[in-house]
């Protein structure tokens, strides 16, 4: 068997070399290697890792093609909210949203708005109407949460004072903290007199804005016409200014509304005394804090 292996190999040379029109040069050989070696056209040849090189007659005649195809590389859009691509040509030219920037900005929220930065992951306002809407709520809920939030812990300092002073029961919850829904607080006013007056008034403030609102038509459905100070600024960029404070303040007392409850509920033990340092004297809560009650 080794003989023949070897006897084998010898021929082979001969037999390539010579066909039955007789010899064949060695440079027509190669010429014609070189043509069988070239894959057809019709087949697509993909190179993700650079193997063939650059003057590799795949390459040169245009077999090697891209992973992706051409009408995928047309349609797709790039974004590049971090400016990573040396090439912006290459990014699409759509805007990103300025909370969110791996997201597109919606299209109603364009930055017209006071405190508009695009954040709609949701896509609550999903058209003019929904996006009015969703203003004036964000609006109502941020003032309400920025009183709130200086009434929270005034109530946790303040209340048992005043309801001494007046011979009346304190109405705090248990540890002194402001009663709220997670602390069980609520069912400590008395009913119904208190919950009568509260919804009273609620009813009577939105019956008066509808009214409002389907007598008048106004630019801003979020100015009551409030300032009895004369804060809102005089000129546009003053009264942009003023707007966009009133809504990242409210936001950030919506945020702080839900902490304190939620700081409540998990400490079991009022705010002003977690933090005393927001709440009391410079001296009581160092004090305080030595003698480690603050939690």
């Amino acid at each position: 068997m080794k003989i023949t292996a070897i006897a084998l190999s010898f021929l082979l040379p001969f037999t390539v070399a010579f066909t039955s029109k007789g010899p064949v040069s060695m440079r027509t050989t190669a010429k014609t290697a070189d043509a069988v070696a070239i894959p057809s056209p019709e087949k697509t040849i993909f190179d993700p890792l650079g193997l063939y090189s650059a003057n590799s007659p795949e390459r040169l005649n245009g077999l090697i093609k891209p992973l992706e195809s051409s009408i995928l590389s047309e349609t797709k859009e790039i974004l590049d909210p971090m400016r990573l691509y040396s090439d912006q040509s290459e990014v699409s030219g759509k805007e990103t949203s300025a909370a969110l920037p791996f997201l597109p900005r919606p299209a109603l929220l364009d930055g017209s708005l006071p405190g508009d930065r695009g954040f709609d992951p949701f896509n609550f306002a999903s058209d003019a109407n929904s996006l009015q809407w969703q203003r004036k709520s964000e609006l109502k809920h941020a003032r309400l949460a920025m009183l709130a939030a200086v009434g929270w812990p005034m109530a946790e300092l303040m209340h048992k004072n005043i309801a001494n002073a007046f011979d009346l029961a304190p109405l705090l919850a248990s540890n002194d903290r402001v009663p709220s829904i997670l602390n069980d607080g609520l069912s400590h006013a008395h009913f119904p007199a208190f919950w009568i007056a509260t919804i009273a008034l609620a009813a009577a403030l939105e019956i008066t804005e509808s009214v409002a609102e389907n007598d008048s038509c106004k630019l801003d459905p979020t100015d009551y016409g409030f300032d009895p100070l004369n804060l809102g600024g005089k000129t546009d960029g003053q009264k942009r200014f003023m707007q966009e404070a009133e809504v990242f303040n409210g936001r950030l007392g919506m945020l702080a509304i839900v902490g304190f409850a939620a700081q409540e509920f998990v400490l079991k033990s009022a705010v002003v005394d977690q933090i005393p340092i927001f709440f009391k004297p410079l001296n009581v809560a160092f004090e305080q804090l030595m003698s480690g009650g603050a939690m």
